[in-house]
């Protein structure tokens, strides 16, 4: 009994103490000068859903509720954040070479098809992220025709990678364009 007791102790003093270990909050005091909506036209509808549904992992930017305040939740959502901003940063976006944001619009609509993204963990709290059908099409529509735009803008060979796993992700490579 006496060894619970000690168990106990402790394990409240460890749940205290990593209190006082934060990641760095997600939040940038300065707008966006290097956001998508420099580099391609995102109509007011589709920046809604990106905002309401994407921005909290995908950006410089993210409101956090308050659990996130509780550690170890908190590192648990900056790892989340942290690993979604190295595959697509919308706040970055215009400094992406024009094959990383193809990549990154074919990558948007392959998730959107098989329902990865929004993460379903992310759902299960944040109810108002959950995208309609509807929401789905237009950002694949959009993706689309984004894609379609720098296909007219830039040579074909510019637009595949010339390795395969650039930027540290197997699925990108010049393959299934």
């Amino acid at each position: 009994m006496k060894t619970l007791k000690i168990l106990g102790v402790s394990l409240v003093a460890v749940f205290v103490l990593i209190q006082f270990i934060r990641p760095e909050k997600n939040i940038s005091t300065q707008p966006s000068e290097h956001g998508i909506t420099q580099a391609f036209d995102v109509p007011d509808s589709v920046q809604t859903i990106l905002h309401r549904s994407c921005y909290d992992c995908h950006s410089n930017n993210t409101v956090y509720p308050w659990y996130s305040n509780v550690e170890p939740v908190g590192w648990w959502l900056n790892s989340h954040i942290q690993g979604g901003k190295r595959h697509v940063n919308f706040d970055e976006y215009a400094t992406y070479r024009p094959v990383r944001q193809f990549v990154r619009f074919r990558n948007i609509i392959e998730q959107l098809k098989s329902d990865e993204m929004p993460l379903p963990s992310y759902l299960l709290i944040h109810r108002y992220a959950i995208l309609t059908p509807q929401e789905k099409s237009l950002l694949i529509h959009w993706s689309t025709a984004m894609m379609d735009s720098m296909r007219v803008k830039y040579p074909p060979d510019s637009l595949q990678f010339r390795r395969r796993g650039e930027f540290g992700n197997p699925r990108e490579s010049s393959h299934g364009d």
